[in-house]
C-alpha cells in the first residue's frame, strides 16, 4: 500500500473516532440535530440537539436557528446546567455548562408550513450550532423535503422526483381571465395648407381712376383753408 493512501486512512480514522455518528466537532466539542420523522407540515414535529464535550466546559454557547417556512412550536426540555440567553421568532441561545464525556439535550417541537404550490419539492432547513473566541462557531443542521401535499419525502428520492417534468398547474375553477383590450387606434388630422398671400393694391388712387399727369410741371392751386363752423366773436 502506497504511503500517501496509508497516511489518508489514518486521518480518517481518527476524525470517526473523534466524531461521534452523526455529530460535527471541533476542539473536544461536538454537536447534532435531529429531526423525528416522519415530518407533516402544520403538524408538530420533535426536534433533539445533543452536546458532547470531551472536557468541562463553563458558559458554552449553544445556538438553535430555523429559516423561512418553520416556527417553533414548544420548547420541551433543555439540560439543568444551561440557561436561556436570546429568543425571537428564529434563534434561540442558550448557556451550559458541561461535564467532560456526558451528553446534554434540547428538545422541543417545530411546526412546518405548507406549501403554498401544487408541485415541486419544497426544503426547510433547521441548524444547531456552538461557537468559541479561538476558532468561531460550528455548526450542525437538518434539511426536510416535503411534497406539494405537504408529507415528507425521503431525500434519496429527492433528484428522482426534480429530474421529472412538473406539469403547468391548474388555475382555480372561479378564476375570471379578462383579454387583454388592445389600444385604440389614433387617426391624427393631416395638416391644412396655409392660404397664399393676395397682392395688395396701392392705397392711392382707387382702383379704375386715372391720373392726369399732363401738366405737371404747371402749378397747382392751394387747397384754401377750411372755414370755421361759426363766426370768431
Amino acid at each position: 500500500m502506497k504511503p500517501l493512501l496509508k497516511l489518508s486512512i489514518f486521518f480518517v480514522l481518527i476524525l470517526t473516532a473523534c466524531s461521534p455518528s452523526g455529530y460535527t466537532c471541533k476542539a473536544g466539542i461536538c454537536i447534532r440535530i435531529s429531526v423525528e420523522g416522519p415530518v407533516q407540515a402544520q403538524v408538530p414535529a420533535r426536534f433533539v440537539i445533543s452536546v458532547k464535550t470531551e472536557k468541562d466546559i463553563k458558559r458554552l454557547p449553544i445556538g438553535f436557528t430555523i429559516y423561512p417556512g418553520l416556527s417553533v412550536s414548544d420548547i420541551e426540555k433543555i439540560p439543568e446546567n444551561a440557561k436561556l440567553i436570546f429568543q425571537d421568532h428564529t434563534i434561540i441561545d442558550w448557556e451550559i455548562n458541561t461535564i467532560g464525556g456526558e451528553e446534554s439535550q434540547f428538545i422541543g417541537h417545530i411546526i412546518l408550513a405548507k406549501p403554498t404550490v401544487s408541485y415541486g419539492i419544497f426544503n426547510y432547513s433547521v441548524m444547531a450550532h456552538f461557537s468559541q473566541p479561538d476558532f468561531g462557531r460550528v455548526s450542525n443542521s437538518v434539511t426536510i423535503y416535503l411534497d406539494s401535499s405537504g408529507m415528507q419525502v425521503e431525500e434519496g428520492k429527492v433528484k428522482t422526483i426534480l429530474q421529472t417534468g412538473f406539469p403547468a398547474p391548474t388555475p382555480p375553477p372561479d378564476l375570471t381571465i379578462v383579454p387583454e383590450t388592445p389600444m385604440p387606434t389614433v387617426a391624427w388630422p393631416t395638416a391644412t395648407p396655409l392660404p397664399s398671400l393676395t397682392p395688395t393694391q396701392p392705397a392711392y388712387p382707387a382702383p379704375g381712376i386715372q391720373i392726369n399727369t399732363a401738366g405737371t410741371n404747371q402749378k397747382q392751386p392751394l387747397p384754401s383753408p377750411n372755414q370755421a363752423a361759426y363766426p370768431n366773436p
